[in-house]
């Protein structure tokens, strides 16, 4: 790669995988443009849609249920702690699709009573599979009198968070090899929530998302390394940190659930000639079908592409640190957590808010008016993308000139 400048998590097995042909919405320019989906976890290939994970697009109902244990009666009200995450995880998913997603979560607000104490279930990070088998069953009876779960396509366990017993790190999806059956359904999937009061920013829409077949985006050191967590996308998408400045997914992963339409992303073929592009901020406005570009996609490979969008610093990414024109590198062989997706370094060698980025290297990552980045595919292909101008009503001009290499 070369830059320049011209001025976490399975309970036992995951569930087996069962692919439906054709993307969550059509590829852009056709077939052979985008990474075709593997089995990969959570594979970024947008050619299939793994129907055991629910599509989130228009309304869909999430249930909240309250789990105290005996060794700690709760002093948080069901509803102060329902406030920690909600309207804020709805407000979120709102503005990332354009409002053309909306969760809505039903609170049974009472204090459901776990057989166990607190520490009786080993809550941590790295759960035990039996341990965390056993709080899932226990938590699914005590509130199986409770709430219809046939009514619900996403589960939120929230424990309290005032426990003794609960490891806030244990906060996650939890995928079922052998499902829990209630009310007559299967549940395969259940989103367990140990955060304290108030709980870490976005971190419960960083877990939905995984309710959504997103992968994690971070990397995760071996036990004792003092390596950054960060390194593969920095603030850039919720997916690698709840904390970054720039949470907003990627327009990549707008595309894959659907919240972008046919002419919002734009397929760049090989043949070594220049393109040229007007693209709309992905982090801001509507994207209403035959909008102006949000995404624009080079394949460089069977498994891989290029993607380019523009972040603005609007809607969730208010608090950005810098705005302009970001490329990302996507594999669609890589699973979740071993850097499915790395953003490319627009400005190496140097980085930003060196206070509030959770990695400043990368802070600075998207390239300004005047400036161009050349990157080498995995097909021996040679792309170039020069930011040619922005214009007064927010769009960039974009020139992409894709080599095909030998």
């Amino acid at each position: 790669m070369r830059a320049t400048a011209a001025a976490a998590s399975v309970f036992g097995a995951v569930v087996a995988w069962t692919l439906v042909m054709g993307p969550a919405v059509a590829a852009p320019g056709g077939g052979g443009c985008v990474p075709v989906r593997t089995r990969a976890h959570h594979s970024e290939g947008a050619s299939s849609w793994n129907p055991a994970y629910p599509r989130p697009r228009g309304d869909l109902d999430a249930v909240m249920l309250f789990l105290s244990f005996p060794d700690s009666p709760p002093k948080l009200s069901t509803r102060a702690v329902e406030a920690d995450h909600f309207p804020a995880t709805s407000r979120f998913f709102a503005r990332a699709s354009y409002g053309r997603f909306r969760l809505h979560a039903h609170a049974v607000h009472r204090w459901l009573r776990m057989p166990g104490t607190s520490y009786s279930y080993g809550i941590r990070r790295d759960w035990a599979d039996a341990e965390r088998g056993r709080y899932l069953r226990d938590a699914v009876a005590a509130a199986d009198k409770a709430v219809d779960f046939a009514k619900y396509e996403v589960v939120y366990l929230v424990a309290d968070p005032d426990a003794p017993g609960v490891d806030s790190d244990a906060t996650k999806v939890v995928n079922l090899a052998r499902p829990i059956r209630a009310d007559g359904v299967s549940l395969r999937r259940l989103v367990t929530v140990f955060e304290h009061h108030p709980p870490d920013r976005n971190v419960l829409a960083h877990e939905t998302g995984h309710a959504f077949d997103l992968p994690d985006l971070y990397y995760r050191p071996p036990a004792g390394s003092t390596a950054d967590w960060d390194t593969h996308v920095g603030d850039w998408d919720l997916m690698g940190s709840q904390f970054g400045l720039a949470p907003d997914p990627f327009a990549w992963h707008k595309w894959r659930l659907g919240w972008l339409g046919k002419g919002q992303v734009r397929c760049v073929r090989h043949g070594g000639a220049a393109h040229w592009y007007e693209l709309s901020p992905s982090d801001a406005g509507s994207a209403a079908p035959g909008g102006a570009a949000r995404l624009l996609v080079v394949p460089t490979g069977g498994d891989s592409a290029l993607a380019i969008e523009v972040r603005g610093g609007d809607g969730n990414d208010a608090r950005a640190c810098r705005h302009g024109v970001l490329l990302y590198q996507v594999r669609a062989d890589v699973g979740s957590g071993d850097g499915p997706i790395d953003v490319l370094d627009g400005h190496p060698g140097t980085g930003a808010c060196a206070t509030t980025s959770v990695y400043p290297p990368l802070a600075d990552a998207p390239l300004g008016v005047g400036e161009s980045f050349s990157y080498d595919g995995q097909d021996g292909s040679t792309v170039r993308v020069t930011v040619a101008g922005r214009a007064a009503d927010g769009s960039w001009t974009v020139k992409v000139t894709d080599g095909q290499g030998p």
